[in-house]
Parts: C-alpha cells; sequence; structure tokens
C-alpha cells in the first residue's frame, strides 16, 4: 500500500503590495487590481466615495468599530433609476471558493459577496437570483466568459428561462457582443484597521456601460474573528452582517442583492417560460 502523504497547511495570505486607485482613498492591495475587471472596478469613482477617515479610534473594539461602520458608511445609495431593464451584465464574476478561502482573514477581496456564491459555478446558478422565480424578475442574465476566446475577443454567455421548480436558468447563449447597456460590478474596501480586527467591507455598483455613470451603490461591513475551532476565529461564512443590510435572520443574502440591483435598474415584466430574450 502507498504511503499517506499529508499535504502541509497553506500559510495564512498577507497583503505585501498596494496601489493607488481612484475609485478608493487608501491604497488596496495588488491582487484586487490583478484582472481588468478589478482594475475597473476600483477605478470608479462614486458620487458619495468613503472619507479618508473612516472614524477610527485606538479605543475602539472591534465590534465598536464595526458598529460605527454600519452607522456612518452603509446603506443603499440610488443616483438614478432606470426603467423597464430586460437584463445586465454582471461584469465581474465572483470566483468560486470553499472553506480555505472563507477561513482566511485577508485571502478574500469582498466576504460579503463572494461568500454568497461559494458553489455557484456557472451563469444558469448566478443568475438564477436575477433572472428566476416567478416574481417581476429581468428576463436574461449576462456575464463575460473569460476562459472562452472568440475571434480574440472575449465573449458573453446569456442564461434565460428558469426552471419553474429550482429557478435554475435552462437555456445559455454565447455571443461576442454583450447586448447589455448597464453593468453590475463590485469591489472590496479598505478602512483604517478594518481587517485586522475582522471587518471586511464592499461596495456594489450598478453603472451605465456606454456612459459609465454610476446608477447606484451599496456598501455593507462583515465582522468577523470571533468563530471557535478556526486558528484565527475568522469564518466569513457566518460573519456579522449590518443590521440595516440583512434580512430577518441577521444575513446579508442574494436577496438583498437583488432587491437593491431591481431598485436601481427596474426590470421589465418577466418573460413567459421557454421564451427567448
Amino acid at each position: 500500500y502507498g504511503a499517506i502523504v499529508r499535504q502541509a497547511p497553506r500559510p495564512p495570505h498577507k497583503w505585501t503590495k498596494f496601489v493607488s486607485v481612484r475609485g478608493q482613498p487608501e491604497p488596496v492591495p495588488v491582487e484586487w487590481v490583478a484582472t481588468p475587471e478589478g482594475k475597473f472596478a476600483h477605478d470608479i469613482v462614486i458620487p458619495n466615495p468613503v472619507p479618508k477617515d473612516s472614524g477610527y479610534r485606538w479605543s475602539m473594539s472591534a465590534t465598536e468599530y464595526f458598529a460605527h461602520l454600519c452607522e456612518k458608511e452603509a446603506g443603499e445609495f440610488v443616483f438614478k433609476t432606470v426603467k423597464d431593464v430586460p437584463g445586465f451584465l454582471f461584469m465581474r464574476v465572483p470566483g468560486d471558493i470553499g472553506n480555505y478561502e472563507l477561513r482566511d482573514r485577508y485571502l478574500l477581496e469582498a466576504p460579503a459577496l463572494q461568500r454568497r456564491y461559494a458553489g455557484r459555478l456557472d451563469a444558469a446558478h448566478r443568475g438564477r437570483s436575477f433572472a428566476g422565480g416567478s416574481a417581476r424578475r429581468f428576463s436574461f442574465y449576462e456575464e463575460p466568459l473569460q476562459a472562452q476566446q472568440i475571434g480574440g475577443k472575449t465573449s458573453y454567455v446569456m442564461a434565460f428561462d428558469p426552471d419553474p421548480r429550482t429557478a435554475v436558468l435552462r437555456r445559455q447563449r454565447v455571443r461576442t457582443e454583450s447586448v447589455s447597456s448597464l453593468g453590475l460590478t463590485w469591489r472590496g474596501l479598505i478602512r483604517q484597521e478594518d481587517r485586522r480586527l475582522g471587518i471586511a467591507g464592499f461596495e456594489l455598483l450598478v453603472i451605465d456601460l456606454k456612459s459609465s455613470e454610476v446608477l447606484g451603490a451599496l456598501r455593507t461591513f462583515l465582522l468577523s474573528g470571533f468563530t471557535p475551532g478556526t486558528a484565527d476565529g475568522i469564518y466569513w461564512l457566518n460573519a456579522a452582517s449590518c443590521n440595516q443590510m440583512a434580512d430577518r435572520d441577521g444575513r446579508f443574502d442574494h436577496a438583498q442583492i437583488y432587491e437593491f440591483v431591481a431598485n436601481v435598474i427596474q426590470p421589465s415584466a418577466l418573460v413567459s417560460g421557454g421564451s427567448t430574450p
């Protein structure tokens, strides 16, 4: 019998290099802008950016600082609404993550968003929060296919036609160009001493793809660091959310993401099952 090979645990992630961006007052970890989608997101300047002074004081506990950030900075901000929107492009697709990433203090850029898409491996599943179900929803959902190139250009997948039982989008169409005029992207936030205290913030941004105008922004924070049985006390999956941005169970979930997006770019009536957008 062969010997069982045990892999050494990976060391905790560290931020070592930072870069200035237009969209934030503080430099961000270089890995946050390592992709064109990440760089684009962090260069967006919104009408109400976070101030350079986050209000942190050395005497604050993690819980006090988290409550302060939630009160002063978190919220949904709608700058302009667009009605009768059939669908949109999710410009920066969250990658798949597991327990290793969820237990690392620094590895995830935006744990509040990325934990919501763990295990959602394709557009059919990621898009069901927006274009699935029987309620008023978008009639299609688009995202880029990073690994697939057609004619030297990034291709895009449009998903639509929700399953009545699971809401998973049953039909997909690959195109060389996006048909969406509106987009959704996201970025992590840097606030003074936040990750050291187990706090992680992020912004979700809705933009006009033609003019680059920011139509709406959602900003929220998570608090972790108190989970027993973990090396660092971190487990972003069960981290606390800002109260005003959470559901009745205290979670920031897909429903909150959908409601924000739909408040900014208001979906037209759902196309009947099986029809093509």
